[in-house]
């Protein structure tokens, strides 16, 4: 059996939206600046991502000025997580480091403490390993955590994934090295 590459322009040709229950996953704007820098200034929401607090509204337009490039790049699909009615921004997540020749692929996700403990993200990661496997083909889905985020390891445990493996002093975030937690999931056949 031949396995092919996968085909994901579609994909970025047009942005996908996802729908949850109650959220609803679409393109980021830059409309959501001040939603963005909400949960980006504040040290305790972000402690565990690699990119320094934003100190004020230009550091938060500097980064989504970034997300469509990444798009047209075909290097990041990045979604904003809002909320069914209203439409409420509450966090970012999104897909990175694609591997068509190997059907895999990375994703990531940030939530607002403000909605911490709804399980808004589990249901968020549920719904990208689905479109990962039904939509986009993949055969391999995967995430990384902080090893001391226990928040974050339990939702990719929550939504089926598997603990592969700790790197020890994998990154450099906040000037320290930190060990991270490797999760995967496989499409089952």
């Amino acid at each position: 059996m031949i396995i092919s590459p996968l085909d994901l322009s579609r994909f970025f040709e047009q942005h996908p939206v996802l729908e949850t229950e109650r959220l609803i996953l679409r393109a980021i704007t830059m409309d959501d600046a001040e939603a963005t820098f909400d949960y980006a200034s504040d040290p305790e929401s972000n402690k565990f991502m690699p990119w320094d607090t934003h100190r004020s509204l230009a550091d938060t337009y500097a980064y989504l000025e970034t997300i469509p490039k990444n798009y047209a790049a075909r290097e990041r699909i990045n979604f904003a997580i809002t909320l069914k009615p209203d439409g409420k921004f509450i966090g970012s997540c999104g897909f990175h480091n694609f591997s068509p020749d190997h059907h895999r692929v990375m994703m990531g996700y940030l939530l607002n403490r403000n909605y911490w403990g709804n399980g808004y993200m589990t249901e968020t990661v549920r719904e990208m390993i689905r479109f990962a496997f039904e939509e986009m083909g993949m055969h391999r889905v995967a995430a990384t955590c902080d090893f001391d985020n226990i928040r974050s390891a339990r939702v990719m445990e929550r939504s089926g994934m598997t603990l592969e493996g700790v790197f020890r002093d994998y990154e450099i975030r906040h000037g320290k090295f930190v060990a991270t937690k490797s999760y995967a999931i496989l499409k089952e056949n």
